[in-house]
């Protein structure tokens, strides 16, 4: 045993003991509780080095253990296995290869104790590719610039840890995304500038069908417009506000 970190009652918590949430104090009649630090053991995951440094020094500062830094999924999971992290912090897009959620995926299943945040711009993971694959239940998806602090960030990482470990409930109530896949490809299609007929033919659409499915996703956002270029700016602007993109 490497040493000790030291309660409120003057009890002691092995160093190599996982985190524990704070818990009623054994043998307690006032309900009083036993403060535990919770230091966890993270790994982290993302293709931009100099983000990646600098979220790991963040973390860091704020008393987070950031025991491997990946740069590639391969690499995350090479240290998730080698490491055994209480959680993994991926961002959801991760260049060339597999991304943040196929990463995912494979930590749930060879390590289902392991939390996992995704950490991404996108509002909706569909937004990234409509070969998308699903996210693990009870992973935490964070839009990045929804986060005002690391401190939100850390709380996201402790819920991660709690639903891996069933010591919460994994939200299931509420749909996790706005956006269906055909509405998240449509979506992308119309942002990218495509004609009408030219996201027919690369959804298999008839044109109608296209105008028709536009028509309901400017309801869906509520957009007053009913011209077609103003129609097709909103959304188009609504799709980079989606993956967290500021236009010039």
């Amino acid at each position: 045993m490497v040493g000790s970190r030291p309660l409120r009652d003057g009890c002691a918590l092995s160093d190599d003991v996982r985190p524990r949430i704070s818990s009623p104090a054994a043998g307690a009649l006032d309900g009083s509780y036993l403060v535990i630090v919770t230091i966890f053991r993270v790994v982290l995951a993302d293709d931009h080095r100099l983000t990646a440094s600098a979220l790991a020094d963040s973390l860091r500062s704020h008393g987070a253990d950031v025991v491997a830094v990946a740069h590639t999924a391969a690499e995350a999971l090479r240290f998730v296995a080698k490491k055994k992290p209480d959680v993994l912090i991926t961002d959801l897009d991760m260049g060339q290869g597999p991304n943040g959620i196929d990463l995912a995926q494979r930590v749930a299943k060879s390590h289902p104790t392991t939390g996992i945040v995704l950490l991404t711009a996108y509002e909706d993971p569909k937004l990234l590719s409509n070969k998308i694959a699903t996210i693990p239940a009870h992973a935490v998806y964070v839009v990045k610039h929804r986060i005002g602090d690391v401190a939100e960030l850390l709380e996201a990482v402790e819920r991660a840890w709690r639903y891996a470990n069933k010591l919460e409930k994994t939200p299931t109530s509420a749909k996790r995304f706005a956006l269906s896949t055909a509405q998240a490809d449509l979506l992308r299609l119309i942002a990218q500038g495509l004609s009408n007929q030219a996201i027919a033919d690369e959804l298999n659409l008839t044109v109608g069908t296209v105008i028709t499915s536009i028509y309901r996703l400017s309801k869906k956002f509520d957009l007053g417009s009913t011209e077609e270029r103003n129609v097709r700016a909103a959304l188009t602007q609504k799709y980079y506000d989606y993956v967290g993109f500021q236009r010039r």
